[in-house]
């Protein structure tokens, strides 16, 4: 499933660090830094998450197996034996873009910062399947 949530998500922090960068004029070796890391802790998460490193954990809340938050969360029935793993590197390979296509959106269409908390908002939206799913499994 986070391969379907994660190309919005990353959209909208995107265009959230375009926001934020403009309004105070952040020096361009911060929006690197920032860029990057948000980048590399999707990318890296999903790999973990994906190949069940770890497990997708909101203490108290959320306590799913990686691949399954990856793959499949009650919705698609898909598993890491069923899913080829082309795909993964596939769909892990273009978290770049989808963050740089948020950036440049907001860049261009000049994107105020009332939008941060909406953005916001959307983000935080994205963890409800997890912890849904998780109030549902036995424990």
């Amino acid at each position: 499933m986070s391969f379907w949530v994660d190309p919005p998500a990353l959209f909208m922090f995107g265009a959230i660090i375009w926001i934020l960068s403009e309004r105070y004029e952040t020096p361009r070796s911060m929006l690197y830094a920032i860029s990057g890391g948000t980048i590399v802790s999707f990318t890296v998460g999903g790999i973990g998450l994906y190949l069940d490193w770890y497990h997708w954990i909101i203490p108290g809340i959320v306590n799913l197996k990686g691949s399954y938050v990856m793959l499949d969360q009650g919705l698609t029935g898909l598993t890491t034996a069923t899913f080829p793993a082309w795909i993964a590197v596939l769909l892990l390979s273009l978290y770049p873009f989808w963050f740089a296509l948020g950036f440049e959106y907001a860049k261009r269409h000049q994107w105020e910062t009332n939008k941060v908390p909406l953005l916001m908002i959307g983000i935080l939206l994205m963890a409800v399947p997890s912890v849904i799913e998780s109030q549902l499994l036995p424990h």
